[in-house]
């Protein structure tokens, strides 16, 4: 079979090398693509393929005419205003499509079946006072104040409020890959989580790949933004208030009073003798059911801490839960994962339209990123019922 060489403008090349880190190119290839760019080779279809391979990009770009405007209106709402999220690597920008297809057949899915839009989304719109919101919060989602005392662990914490958002009809999905795709972990260091506000179908996307208090603060974080209204993409990497606009300030806020109510840290802390500072934030952090990080913002905020002693808590927050990556192991249920990733409105949704005729089985696969076996087995897990 004749070799096809096929015509790419320069400005698509440069614009899908920019979009690229260069490791996962190869040394040939990228060689190839500079000499493509300067005109001096020309590329043949199957190496345009593998460009597109690896870099994620979709073939069809490679034949436009003037490299594509990609419209992610979440970005605007991003944390910080970063380089990276600037640029958004192709993880991002396709877990965000995903999300899209999904908020977008569960909005057609409950307008087709004449449900209510859900109350809670934008209920808070304008109010600023941390207090009332956390409040609220708490009301509509029936957790008390001392509620991470039923929890043995963040892990537990988690679980219980994203089955409580469950029940509010809120739509949680969690995944630290694209789709099904391990060789593309997504990067809590570029977003830790990002919600999308519609009264319809609310979703929130938790990174798979945070640490278990990570998710748990990030997970009350996007609740305080479906609360107030405002879509988020949520890139904080330390929870500071510094640089950061005022509606993250207050939702940082809110999910530290809920995850660590302010009355009762003052009192506990205050009436607990540790001579140990770090060991103190250690245990409350086990008190709490959260991570040392959140313990010592709310010290540092209620100036029981310095900066220093803040900053320490941080950098060794970070060392552990690289070091915890790099230890854990890839075993584990492969569907109680499978289950993890996914939301169960979303999957009982799924199941009742696919009985009724109302969506494909292939549909329903690929909104899931399952086979029929795996989404069989999801499915029935997470009270889906498809006979």
């Amino acid at each position: 079979m004749p070799t096809v060489n096929v015509n790419i403008h320069p400005a698509i090349l440069s614009w899908a090398l920019s979009q690229t880190s260069e490791e996962k190119l190869g040394t040939k290839l990228l060689e190839n693509i500079k000499h493509w760019i300067d005109g001096t080779k020309s590329p043949t279809f199957n190496q345009i393929e593998d460009f597109s391979k690896k870099s994620h990009i979709p073939l069809g770009y490679f034949f436009l005419q003037t490299p594509p405007v990609e419209q992610i209106s979440l970005l605007k709402y991003r944390t910080l205003d970063s380089v990276e999220l600037a640029n958004p690597s192709r993880n991002l920008i396709d877990t965000i499509h995903e999300m899209e297809m999904v908020q977008e057949w569960m909005i057609n899915y409950r307008k087709e079946w004449n449900y209510d839009t859900i109350r809670v989304i934008g209920s808070l719109k304008d109010v600023t006072n941390i207090i009332i919101i956390a409040d609220n919060i708490r009301n509509d989602l029936g957790l008390t104040i001392e509620w991470y005392k039923e929890c043995a662990n963040s892990s537990e914490a988690f679980n219980k409020v994203r089955s409580l958002l469950e029940e509010c009809g809120i739509v949680v999905m969690m995944n630290g890959v694209v789709g099904k795709n391990t060789h593309r972990a997504l990067d809590v260091n570029e977003f830790r989580a990002f919600a999308m506000a519609n009264e319809w179908a609310p979703l929130i996307f938790i990174n798979g790949a945070d640490s278990a208090g990570g998710k748990l603060f990030s997970l009350f974080h996007e609740i305080a933004h479906l609360w107030v209204g405002v879509n988020d993409l949520y890139n904080d990497r330390r929870y500071s208030a510094s640089e950061i606009k005022p509606i993250e300030a207050i939702c940082n806020a809110v999910a530290g009073e809920l995850m660590v109510p302010n009355a009762a840290f003052l009192e506990k802390w205050n009436n607990h003798i540790s001579v140990d500072i770090y060991e103190k934030i250690k245990e409350f952090a086990k008190i709490f059911r959260c991570s040392g990080s959140v313990i010592a913002r709310r010290a540092l905020d209620n100036k029981k801490i310095n900066k220093n002693v803040y900053n320490q808590v941080i950098e060794e927050a970070i060392e552990a839960s690289i070091q915890a990556k790099q230890e854990k192991g890839s075993g584990g249920d492969y569907y109680k994962v499978a289950r993890s990733k996914l939301d169960g409105v979303f999957v009982r949704a799924l199941c009742e339209s696919v009985k009724s005729g109302r969506t494909s089985f292939t549909e329903a696969y690929r909104l899931t990123n399952t086979t029929s076996k795996t989404f069989f087995e999801v499915a029935s897990g997470l009270g889906g019922v498809l006979w």
